[in-house]
């Protein structure tokens, strides 16, 4: 693939940045240094992935979009083809020891030649983990409620009026230090 064949978009926060603002590391792997852009890597909510043009891209191969901070495992995000040139991710960064305003090569954005294979299956396993997901937030909400049973018999719950809001509160603070922490609870939905 040659240069000028992908970009990305922060949306809201940047212009288009062309693939020549990467770091090529080798024939297939790009890397960009996500400081470029913003000193605050957390105000970046999504970014598009996006061919510039029409059969840049060998029809059996696909660009996949990955993170990763402060040098650990790449996370995918998502990926363009031929027959899908255009993608809006979120990026969902993960809780980190580091500070959102952490400098330049800590925070990166990978983009990788793959076999298309290969990343519609990862687009698989990301859905079938969504669902399991929405079954783990359903799990975790029944449990909060759960604890508020006092003993009483039956298959009745009494529960603060608020009960609601004070679930998503915590959920929510438990989801931005990590989005992974019901996955990692060991608990089957």
């Amino acid at each position: 693939m040659s240069t000028g064949g992908f970009g990305i978009c922060f949306i809201g926060k940047s212009f288009p940045i062309s693939d020549s603002s990467f770091v090529r590391v080798d024939p297939s792997h790009w890397v960009f240094d996500v400081s470029n852009v913003t000193p605050n890597y957390r105000e970046l909510q999504e970014v598009s992935l996006f061919l510039v043009q029409s059969g840049t891209l060998d029809p059996a191969l696909a660009l996949g979009l990955y993170i990763s901070i402060g040098g650990a495992e790449w996370q995918y995000r998502g990926y363009v083809s031929n027959t899908q040139p255009s993608e809006v991710m979120p990026l969902q960064w993960p809780e980190q020891d580091q500070p959102s305003n952490a400098g330049p090569g800590v925070i990166q954005l990978g983009v990788s030649l793959e076999p298309l294979v290969e990343v519609v299956q990862k687009e698989g396993t990301k859905l079938a983990s969504r669902q399991e997901f929405a079954k783990r937030v359903a799990l975790d909400l029944f449990r909060y409620m759960e604890s508020f049973n006092s003993g009483s018999s039956g298959d009745t719950l009494v529960l603060p009026s608020n009960v609601l809001e004070r679930w998503f509160s915590k959920f929510e603070h438990n989801f931005r230090r990590d989005p992974d922490f019901l996955v990692r609870r060991g608990e089957m939905a």
